[in-house]
């Protein structure tokens, strides 16, 4: 079974709309919705993810969070997530993606003030 995530990208200024939709499809499919309490400091999340079989991932916070993979204390990757603007990569982007190791598992670190909501939805290829 096939599992397909669809990314849409809008623009609208004063007369024009311009917009495209991205449909990525892969054998598997996961998601995170977890709150991450206030006063975290790599907090760890369970999440596994060979990174080489990503399709097309969107990690999103309500709020400003640090997302470390794999350990709190030695991360492979970083991402410093801003409150309400996603990270988005997938196979057909301009841009590298910032996960380059296998993650084991996710360590949140969030000192904005308010517990966070940390959403993730990834569509891959078990099979690449």
């Amino acid at each position: 079974m096939a599992f397909s995530h669809t990314l849409a990208q809008q623009i609208s200024t004063s007369g024009n709309t311009i917009s495209k939709d991205n449909t990525y499809s892969g054998g598997s499919q996961t998601s995170v919705d977890e709150s991450i309490p206030d006063s975290s400091s790599d907090l760890e999340v369970a999440f596994t993810l060979d990174v080489s079989e990503i399709q097309a991932i969107y990690i999103v916070s309500d709020q400003n969070m640090t997302l470390e993979t794999n350990s709190g204390a030695a991360p492979d990757d970083t991402i410093s997530l801003v409150a309400g603007v996603p990270y988005v990569w997938h196979t057909g982007s301009y841009f590298v993606n910032k996960l380059t190791t296998d993650i084991t598992a996710l360590f949140m670190t969030n000192s904005s003030g308010s517990a966070a909501r940390l959403q993730i939805e990834v569509v891959f290829d078990p099979t690449p």
